[in-house]
């Protein structure tokens, strides 16, 4: 009877098939929790409820590795936010997640959740086995409900690694993973140190290129645009805000204590002194239209150049 009330469960949520690679949607993950948790339950359960994306786990926190949700009924499940990564990464029929109380070794199998799925997201080559569970849910949550660790992914880890997951196990009531992707793409002792030397597609395409040049973009646009700020901030060259009717004020990066105004030609139009000021207030609207060079000298010694236009 169980067995059957399974089956009507499963046949009631329809997962799309993943023929090609690509981000899974919140509204997928959900899908895929409310079916794993009727299937844990055996029968059909109240919504599941997102708790965490763990986006705080990826380079720059770029994206949503992760989906985790807690079942009313007290447990929790993890959804991998990549379809080229196995779908179901963890989960614990008794124990709901909280974030702010996991243990250091919990956090690291996380850790190493995201950084999998963000080295397989970028990989130009297909995992068939990921692939194939993602176009068969059904039958995926229930071997993972089964055996968890009945995969050539668990059979190839050290010893040390399977003792922490099986210590985790027991001691929080819950089934970790023992990888986010295909081991037949990755090296399961040396991935992390994966370098684009080190792994090369069958049509010799670098298989990372198009993310590690994504991240360097963003890491160049985000000096430049904290240097900007910064200028704003803290101008370390004279900012000239036009007041209109010939008026200037022109704020420098020092204390200034004379300025001088030339023409364009060269001859000296305006000189003027300061004491313990940044700031300067010029007045030209008796000279002619066209553009002016200005020479600031700072308390410091510096001297600072601008140009007017009246």
């Amino acid at each position: 009877m169980k067995f059957r009330i399974l089956i009507s469960l499963f046949a009631c949520v329809a997962v799309p098939a993943a023929a090609h690679a690509e981000t899974v949607s919140r509204k997928e993950a959900n899908s895929i929790a409310g079916t794993f948790f009727n299937a844990a339950y055996g029968e059909v359960t109240a919504p599941p409820q997102m708790v965490w994306n763990g986006r705080q786990l990826t380079t720059d926190r770029l994206f949503s590795p992760i989906y985790v949700y807690n079942s009313p009924k007290g447990g929790y499940v993890i959804i991998s936010g990549e379809n080229k990564a196995y779908p179901i990464l963890a989960y614990s029929k008794v124990r709901k997640f909280d974030k702010d109380k996991i243990s250091d070794d919990e956090k690291e199998v996380l850790k190493t959740y995201a950084r999998e799925i963000e080295l397989i997201r970028y990989d130009p080559r297909i995992p068939a086995k990921a692939m194939e569970a993602w176009r068969n849910i059904p039958e995926y949550i229930s071997a993972v409900l089964a055996s968890p660790y009945d995969s050539d992914e668990y059979r190839a880890l050290g010893e040390e690694r399977k003792d922490m997951l099986e210590s985790l196990a027991r001691s929080g009531n819950q089934i970790l993973m023992p990888s986010a992707v295909e081991f037949s793409l990755y090296d399961p002792d040396a991935y992390r140190e994966l370098t684009l030397d080190d792994v090369t597609a069958a049509d010799d395409e670098i298989p990372f290129k198009f993310y590690e040049d994504f991240i360097r973009e963003v890491s160049r646009e985000n000096r430049e645009r904290d240097i900007k700020l910064e200028e704003i901030i803290s101008p370390s060259r004279p900012v000239v805000k036009a007041l209109g009717g010939g008026h200037f004020e022109i704020s420098f990066p020092e204390n200034i204590r004379m300025m001088r105004i030339y023409t364009i030609g060269g001859m000296q139009m305006m000189e003027k002194y300061y004491k313990e000021t940044s700031l300067m207030n010029i007045d030209m609207s008796v000279l002619g239209s066209g553009y002016y060079i200005g020479l600031a000298l700072a308390d410091s010694g510096n001297v600072f150049g601008f140009k007017l236009y009246r």
